[in-house]
């Protein structure tokens, strides 16, 4: 219940923070929460691991994630690394009567729109310490209404250009 009461007031700072996104197309919203406690400078490899995210979200999340981590001068290695990045996926509904539906999956009989905030932590831990050196969120408030489904080719250019601009804050060594 405490990671829901977190989530919610992160919810509401977003939603201030985006007012309007919903009306605009595919902006996604961004925030730096850890910085700056590793060596950057040593860091070459990374790999990748995926927690919680829609099967129809992984592969082109993470695609758009590599573009813009590699274009810092990392290589994505998951077998050996100096870093491990972890893309954590979570969903808030904003109404509360529909904390219990689940917004991808759509049955006929549910004949309501769902509004609710995507969210996915980007975490990154040195491989040898296991100590965290590094974090962000990126988010997008969704209005969805029944029959809908992800406009994928829309949202790719939107997922990189919100990890280029989150990554803006990654001390890269290049």
């Amino acid at each position: 219940m405490n990671k829901l009461k977190s989530v919610i007031a992160l919810s509401v700072s977003i939603l201030f923070g985006l007012n309007g996104c919903v009306q605009n197309g595919m902006q996604i919203g961004n925030s730096l929460t850890l910085c700056c406690p590793g060596n950057y400078s040593e860091y070459e490899d990374y790999g990748v691991q995926v927690v919680d995210m829609p099967n129809f979200l992984r592969g082109y999340v993470v695609d758009e994630f590599d573009l813009a981590f590699q274009e810092l001068g990392l290589e994505r290695n998951d077998q050996i690394n100096d870093l491990v990045v972890t893309l954590s996926y979570e969903h808030v509904n904003l109404n509360p009567e529909q904390q219990n539906i689940d917004p991808f999956f759509r049955s006929e009989s549910i004949t309501e729109e769902l509004r609710y905030i995507a969210v996915i932590d980007i975490s990154m831990k040195e491989t040898s310490t296991d100590k965290m050196v590094w974090s962000g969120k990126i988010s997008r408030i969704h209005v969805v209404a029944p029959g809908e489904y992800m406009h994928e080719e829309r949202a790719r250019g939107a997922f990189l250009q919100t990890f280029r601009d989150l990554l803006a804050g990654y001390p890269a060594s290049i």
